[in-house]
């Protein structure tokens, strides 16, 4: 399991779910549910999405601890 703080990153460059939805190549439901930890991103949607915010996939994606989310 992976957890992320896509919604801290997204917030704090001012950016639209709806926007960085696009960006990345997915839809807006999807990023919701990837925000709210309901899904598992593929690598390839995680290195988008760091790639986006030029950054790290570790800066933004984490390994959750054992028994799952936070």
């Amino acid at each position: 399991m992976v957890t992320n703080i896509v919604t801290k990153w997204r917030t704090e460059k001012g950016v639209s779910k709806a926007h960085l939805a696009r960006r990345v190549g997915v839809c807006r439901a999807y990023m919701t549910r990837l925000e709210k930890g309901d899904l598992q991103p593929s690598g390839d949607v995680m290195f988008r999405i760091a790639g986006y915010f030029k950054c790290r996939v570790e800066d933004v994606f984490q390994r959750a601890p054992k028994g799952g989310k936070p």
